[in-house]
This record gives C-alpha cells, structure tokens and sequence, in this order.
C-alpha cells in the first residue's frame, strides 16, 4: 500500500506527505461532491450549512476517526462500513421521497 503512495506522489522520499499532491486529489473530487449536494439539495443553503457542520465535526471532534488513520485496515473498514450506511440511507431517503411523489 506504501509503495503505491510513494509511486502516486503522495508520499514523498523523507516519508512526509505531499500536501500539494493531496490538495490536487481532494481538489478533484471536492468540487463534484459539493455541485451534486447542492443540485440534490436544491440550492438550499441549511442543507449545506448543515453538510458542512457536520463534516467540521468529524475534522475537528472524531477522535474515534482520527485514531484510525494510522491503522489502514481499520480506516478501509470504516470507510466501507461509512459508504455502506451512507447507501442504506440514501436508499431510504429515495424509497420514502418516491411514495410521497406517488400519494395523492
């Protein structure tokens, strides 16, 4: 897995990271994320407020997280686990939005 991130860049040879190289790959994905929230949410700006929090949260308060970092299968496993909860909901969201549609 290291060896990948020192092929990729975002390791350096000291053994740092390169906040320039992750600065790009976040840079590419942040701003697709953020215009599909704000499509979804329908330009609402508590949505996104509430988004943002939330993300600020888990930067500034998920130790729990945190501590996960250093630990690559662990971290690996909560990301799944993350996605797949973030799924389940967002499926549910989805079911119940659709039976409202259809309700008279």
């Amino acid at each position: 897995m290291q060896v990948n991130l020192y092929a990729n860049g975002i390791l350096l040879p000291s053994g740092d990271i390169s906040r320039d190289k992750i600065n790009l790959i976040t840079g590419a994905m942040t701003a697709p994320f953020v215009e599909t929230l704000w499509a979804f949410s329908e330009n609402d700006t508590e949505v996104m407020k509430r988004i943002s929090a939330i993300f600020t949260h888990l930067y500034s308060e998920g130790r729990e997280v945190e501590m996960l970092a250093g630990h690559p299968e662990a971290r690996q496993y909560f990301l799944f686990s993350f996605l797949l909860d973030m799924d389940d909901i967002m499926q549910d969201f989805m079911a119940e939005a659709g039976r409202a549609f259809c309700s008279p």
